[in-house]
This record gives structure tokens, C-alpha cells and sequence, in this order.
């Protein structure tokens, strides 16, 4: 079911919405994760995980134009109303959680890069409050702070990358293809769940106005994505030896130590508080997807869902390291399970019965 025109935004800005869906937390420790099994061809693992990515944008443009509306509206079509909304409610929980990850990670980075005695619910209230204001104004108002994620923190993506190449070792990634192919595979697995996040069209594709014209800004923001996360690992693959990123849980934001200023002594405080844009319009898109799911299927106010959802968050985020890697785990396995075989398998699915009910006619 389509969203009333005043709700909808411009095709084009979802080419924001992907990059911003995209973007997160990972970007600044995935060199570490892939690099585990694969070495240094890692960066190999994440151009073929972009094509399949590429892949999925395809199958969700195909799947949610036979529906013509969001996955509650792809899972009342073929199981029924009460199946299909308890069927959803697995999408909406994992929303949830892939925003309570996001928020737990940034906060990490917060306590031991700037404030090492801050409480973590302090952090987590203030995040949340201004996540709040932003998914309370609607859906076009978490666009807006999609395309300012883009706009602003790129000058300083872009600084990252010039800075370490005077001192790069090019060499490092050589030879090429020295690695197994299951450790490629190995590599591909980190990299899906790390630009994981276009998931998040299953329930923004009724806001978006001529959903078909945007299929080409979608795939361009997957690719855009997809240069910028190989750019990264290329960068910090011939900076740090292999030992090195080992032992170095934050590669990007280590790498922010070669940025000298005569103006600025400590960069990376500029480079966190910036990336708090990017952030908090991630937490945002995913409370959003997850709170309007729940107002749909318990038929409720989305604010009253959306406020439940932020003070769980507040609660959880007090829970210890080994909750964070389990939460870690259970998203991992869920992202690439549910959609990249369920949601496949719901096109097969919904394609049969829509033939079906043509031969019948």
C-alpha cells in the first residue's frame, strides 16, 4: 500500500538513504574482520560482496513492486493477515536490534577515544533524544538527516584517505590472490554483514514517489558504498602491517593520528563528533522501519512504539561486552539468512501465486 503523496520523498534521495543505511559503525573496524581469514586480498571479498548486494536490490525492487507496498504488505499477501504481521514482527525486532547494535558500538568508541567515565546511559539519552525529534517529525525528516550523513562527514572521509597514502605500502597487498577461496568466501560473509543496511527498503519503498524510477539510485548508492569500503581496507591494508591490524580494533579511527594540523592537535575528536551525523541518521532509518512496522501490526501510534523501543535501548545498553558480541552474532547470522534466502524465496513464492491467480482469471 502506497504512502500518501505528502509522505513521499523524491526518487533520488535514495541514493542518501542507501549510503546512509549502509554506512555505520562497521566502516571504522571491518579492515580487522575481513583481513582474519583472507590476509590482504580481503579487499576483493568486498567488491564481490557489493555485486551481491547489487544482487539484492534487484530481488527487493522485484518483490516489493509485485506487492506494491512494504514486507507486511509481501507476507499478508501470501500467508494471511495473522501469519504474515507475526512473520513481520521478526523484521521489526531485527530493525531494533541492528539500531541497538549500531548504538552500543558507537558508544564504545566514544568511552575510550573521548569520555572513559562517561555512564553509557547518559551517552545512549542523549543519542536517542535527538533520535527521537528526528523519526517524530516523519519519514522526509529522516531523510533530511540522510543526506546531511552524506554531505558533511565526507570532507572528512576524504582527508582520511590522502593523509596515510604519503606513507603507504602499496607492496602490502601483493601478491594478489595468494589466499584460498573459502577465505575468500570467509571474507565475503564479513563484508555482507558489514554493508548490510538495505534491508531497511523493505519498509521506506511506499514513501518513495515513482518507487521504479529509483531503482538506478538505489544500485548507485550500493556501488558508491561498495568504492568507499574497498578504499578503505586498500588504505588501511598498505598502512598497517598485518600484525598491526591484528592488535588495532579501530583501523579508520587510528589511521586519524597521521592527520596533523597546525590548527588542530587531536583530529579524531573532530572525526567522532562528526560521525555522530552519520550515526544518529542511522539509528533513526532503522527506529523509524522498526517503529512503523509495530504501528502496523499492533495498530498503534508510532510514537508510543517508538518511545518503548528508545528506553529498551537506554536499559539494554548497560548490559556487558558479551551481550554485545552475542547481539553481534544473532544479527550476523539473521541478515544473512533472512535476506539474502528468505527474501529470495518469498519472490519465487509471490511470482508463483501471482501467475496462478492470472491463469485462473
Amino acid at each position: 500500500m502506497q504512502a500518501n503523496i505528502r509522505h513521499q520523498v523524491s526518487p533520488y534521495l535514495v541514493f542518501f538513504l542507501i549510503y546512509n543505511s549502509q554506512v555505520g559503525v562497521g566502516i571504522l573496524s571491518f579492515q580487522r574482520t575481513i583481513a582474519q581469514k583472507a590476509g590482504y586480498d580481503a579487499w576483493i571479498g568486498v567488491l564481490a560482496a557489493g555485486c551481491l548486494v547489487q544482487a539484492f536490490i534487484w530481488v527487493l525492487y522485484k518483490l516489493l513492486g509485485k506487492a506494491n507496498g512494504d514486507i507486511i504488505d509481501v507476507h499478508t499477501t501470501i500467508f494471511g493477515n495473522g501469519l504474515g504481521k507475526f512473520l513481520s514482527l521478526f523484521i521489526m525486532i531485527y530493525y531494533w536490534l541492528a539500531s541497538l547494535s549500531v548504538l552500543i558500538g558507537f558508544i564504545e568508541i566514544i568511552q575510550v577515544w573521548m569520555f572513559p567515565t562517561m555512564p553509557s546511559w547518559i551517552l545512549s539519552m542523549i543519542i536517542l533524544l535527538s533520535v527521537y525529534y528526528c523519526v517524530s517529525g516523519g519519514f522526509r525528516a529522516v531523510v533530511g538527516m540522510s543526506f546531511l550523513s552524506f554531505i558533511f562527514p565526507q570532507i572528512l572521509l576524504i582527508a582520511l584517505f590522502i593523509f596515510p597514502l604519503k606513507i603507504a605500502h602499496f607492496s602490502n597487498l601483493l601478491p594478489i590472490m595468494n589466499h584460498s577461496f573459502m577465505d575468500l568466501i570467509d571474507s565475503i560473509k564479513s563484508s555482507l554483514y558489514t554493508i548490510a543496511g538495505t534491508e531497511a527498503l523493505l519498509m521506506y519503498y511506499p514513501f518513495i514517489r515513482d518507487a521504479k524510477a529509483s531503482k538506478k539510485f538505489a544500485h548507485l548508492g550500493v556501488l558508491f558504498t561498495t568504492l568507499l569500503y574497498t578504499i578503505s581496507a586498500i588504505v588501511s591494508f598498505t598502512f598497517f602491517s598485518e600484525k598491526q591490524l591484528k592488535t588495532t580494533i579501530w583501523p579508520e579511527l587510528s589511521l586519524t593520528k597521521t592527520i596533523t594540523l597546525s590548527f588542530l592537535e587531536r583530529f579524531e575528536y573532530l572525526y567522532i563528533s562528526m560521525y555522530l551525523i552519520i550515526i544518529s541518521s542511522l539509528i533513526a532509518l532503522f527506529l523509524w522501519c522498526s517503529s512503523r512496522g509495530l504501528k502496523i501490526i499492533f495498530n498503534r501510534k508510532q510514537k508510543h512504539t517508538l518511545i518503548l523501543l528508545c528506553l529498551l535501548s537506554v536499559i539494554i545498553c548497560h548490559f556487558d561486552g558479551s551481550f554485545k558480541e552475542m547481539l553481534n552474532k544473532y544479527i550476523i547470522q539473521m541478515n544473512l539468512w533472512v535476506f539474502y534466502c528468505y527474501i529470495p524465496l518469498l519472490l519465487l513464492v509471490l511470482t508463483f501465486l501471482k501467475r496462478s491467480k492470472q491463469n485462473d482469471e
